[in-house]
């Protein structure tokens, strides 16, 4: 129960105020009969009415009182504004009256010069501020800006959001209903825009790399959407250097969005400017969003090719022409023929690399149907190469053979590498008898490597027919994380089809598996039109990342290799010393010159696991070009490179507003949401808004220091009164 007497309030129930009565009678009866006992001596009677007195003053402090002060501003209170400038209000999807369609950021403008505005600051300040993200207009970050308007802003009466709705950044809108509610600060919100997308087609995003090797395709990845009510038709069409270099068609469903991949192999060396076009069609809404402009630099290198097997089978000896025969393949081969010493001969080396030095110059290592024990590979000879692909970025090809040796793997660093798990009920594979093929999956069929440059073909339906095979190896599933690009068109396993091409990211480097030893087999009438072309593609793929910044000694690998602005660089730094050997204990630093001018500097720390290897970060902060310095003075190296960093741009114009999340923060605070067909309506409701409540503040006597030193102040008095009185 809460009493109030004018400013002044007491809180407490029947029982509480019962308990304060007994024991004020109990006070008084106890003060009678001391007064009494000392022969009614007036002092005493006037020291027992203190303690009486001092008794109720108690008990008043524990019932709480407290007085209630309500301040009421002099100043008027404020309404925000806040008005999106993010590049989705570009979009021209308002139709009034009589007009061509106008944008969104337009129709704020002139909806903020009408005669509402005079109306409402009769009664409150209007503020209008703009707003879209920390990072520019490519992002709509409203909860900020809601939170900002909260922080900095004194008397507030509301908030006012003109906006799309197209939060894309930040945190949930949601999040600021809570503090909202608490300041009594409802939020309203005029929706720009229609509900929905006008008729377009639109290319949303394209990505190439920033290197590719000479004779390996350049593969652009293109995202892009149809906004028009029913199917269409168009087509993606390539330039480099302003050339048309490929086109193709394509078809969309009904508000459909795809995404697909076109590439071309480059002529050659030097930088290449991309245009990727979606080709306009008829009806179109907008005629500046169907083009994307990239820049890929293409530079000739030779790679090194380790291929270790044990017999010289058909296979390899096929592949071993073909890497031969390229001129962009430094090949070197060994044999492990049981009980018999390795081979001799052109490309041939006498024994397996030493140590790691020996090792690192590899790009690319193809492991046969060879495995660890007596006369083949040890176990110190798979680590090294398990060291050589994880952490200095080379790739591995796993080629397996009817010996069914990789199953020794098993106990190895080299399982890891593995794109696959083996039967092991099934170590020699199994053959039939009537040829098996190759079996493109959806990944198989966006994939550059199954795109056979120069086959002449234009599409990749030619898989099917290529010579089929009678034998592979017998695998359980593929691993976590690798990308099946073809499948045996016979086998099947409890996973579905047998995996029979597949590849995997391990670490830095790339691992690939190829279940079949017949590859050789595609040579059959064509010669080499698809097997050369298919290992000359492979070996380049995986040599790719070795390459983004090399020179004698030195690799800069950053990762990924063409960031977007916010994202996070991984730098992988491997240096050999004047010797060539891993350099150890050496201390490698460098800088990185953002595209703003500033420079930061860049601390690169040994990687544990292996020795030579440097590792770095940095936070890719403005778009543009990022240029990268590393190196280190006592090994005499250093090394330079420039990524891009491109723009992240999550603004797309044509489409809807986005009404929701606003509707709803809306009734959670008080306000109000309406599209901006309806924006009078809600202004007449902001208008007839009540004045905020007024400051209340609440003073208790009970926290009162005053109040405590006067009550102890009497409790001394009285008992000093009672020993000199002689009553203690």
């Amino acid at each position: 129960m809460t009493m109030e007497i004018g400013n002044w309030k007491f809180d407490g129930g029947f029982t509480s105020w019962a308990i304060a009565i007994i024991c004020i009678s109990l006070t008084l009866f106890l003060s009678v009969r001391t007064w009494a006992r000392m022969k009614y001596d007036r002092r005493v009677g006037l020291l027992e009415i203190g303690r009486a007195m001092i008794i109720i003053l108690i008990i008043f402090t524990l019932f709480d009182p407290q007085r209630v002060e309500k301040l009421q501003s002099a100043r008027k209170s404020q309404i925000i504004c806040l008005v999106d400038r993010s590049d989705s209000m570009q979009t021209e999807d308002i139709v009034l009256e009589n007009r061509k369609p106008i944008n969104r950021e337009q129709w704020s403008e002139e909806f903020l010069k009408e005669d509402w505005v005079p109306t409402l600051e009769t009664n409150a300040t209007l503020l209008v501020k703009t707003f879209s993200s920390l990072k520019g207009t490519k992002e709509t970050d409203i909860t900020t800006a809601i939170t900002d308007a909260l922080d900095t802003s004194e008397e507030l009466k509301a908030v006012l959001l003109l906006t799309d709705g197209d939060a894309n950044t930040g945190n949930s809108i949601l999040s600021v209903a809570g503090r909202s509610r608490a300041l009594s600060v409802p939020i309203y919100s005029i929706i720009t825009g229609a509900e929905s997308s006008l008729p377009d087609l639109s290319l949303d995003d394209a990505f190439a790399p920033s290197f590719v090797l000479q004779e390996e395709r350049v593969t652009i990845s293109w995202q892009a959407t149809n906004s028009f009510k029913s199917p269409r038709n168009s087509m993606i069409t390539l330039l480099a250097n302003g050339k048309k270099v490929d086109e193709r068609p394509v078809y969309f469903n009904r508000g459909e969005t795809i995404s697909g991949n076109i590439s071309w192999l480059p002529e050659q060396s030097g930088e290449v400017d991309f245009q990727i076009l979606l080709n306009k069609i008829e009806g179109e809404t907008y005629a500046n969003n169907n083009q994307k402009n990239l820049r890929t630099r293409v530079e000739e290198k030779i790679i090194k090719a380790l291929i270790i097997d044990s017999y010289p089978r058909w296979e390899y000896r096929f592949l071993r022409n073909a890497l031969s025969r390229d001129p962009g393949v430094d090949l070197s081969c060994i044999l492990f023929h049981p009980n018999m010493s390795p081979s001799i001969g052109e490309d041939y080396i006498g024994e397996f690399p030493k140590n790691k030095a020996l090792l690192a110059p590899y790009d690319v290592v193809f492991i046969g149907d060879v495995g660890v024990g007596e006369n083949e590979l040890t176990s110190e000879q798979s680590e090294l190469l398990a060291d050589l692909i994880q952490y200095q970025a080379s790739g591995i090809i796993f080629m397996p053979g009817r010996r069914g040796r990789q199953l020794s793997f098993e106990k190895t660093p080299l399982q890891e590498l593995l794109p696959v798990i083996y039967d092991p009920e099934k170590p020699r594979g199994l053959g039939t008898q009537n040829p098996a093929s190759f079996v493109l999956t959806h990944r198989g069929n966006e994939h550059w490597l199954t795109n056979l440059r120069g086959s002449g073909e234009k599409n990749r339906d030619f898989w099917s027919r290529l010579p089929g095979f009678h034998w592979s190896a017998m695998i359980k599933k593929s691993r976590p994380g690798s990308e099946v690009l073809a499948v045996h068109s016979n086998f099947v396993t409890e996973w579905g089809k047998m995996p029979i091409l597949v590849i995997r990211r391990v670490g830095a480097g790339k691992s690939l598996y190829l279940g079949s030893d017949s590859a050789w087999r595609w040579r059959r009438g064509v010669e080499d039109k698809y097997h050369y072309r298919f290992w000359s593609q492979v070996v380049r793929w995986m040599a790719h990342g070795r390459y983004v910044a090399e020179k004698d000694g030195i690799k800069l690998i950053p990762s990924p290799e063409k960031p977007r602005l916010g994202e996070k660089v991984m730098l992988r730094c491997i240096i050999l010393d004047k010797n060539g050997f891993p350099l150890e204990n050496g201390e490698v630093k460098g800088f990185a010159k953002h595209p703003d001018g500033s420079v930061e500097n860049l601390s690169f720390k040994p990687d544990p696991e292996c020795p030579g290897v440097y590792l770095s970060s940095l936070q890719s902060s403005e778009a543009g070009n990022l240029y990268l310095e590393a190196g280190c003075t006592s090994a005499e190296r250093s090394i330079q490179t420039t990524l891009r960093i491109e723009e992240s741009n999550r603004e797309k114009l044509g489409r809807p507003a986005i009404s929701g999340p606003l509707s709803q923060l809306a009734r959670l605070t008080g306000g109000s949401s309406k599209g901006h067909e309806d924006a009078k309506e809600l202004i007449d409701r902001l208008s007839i808004l009540p004045e905020p409540k007024p400051t209340v503040k609440i003073h208790r006597l009970r926290t009162n220091l005053n109040w405590g030193i006067f009550l102890f102040t009497l409790l001394a008095i009285y008992w000093t009164g009672r020993k000199f009185f002689g009553m203690v």
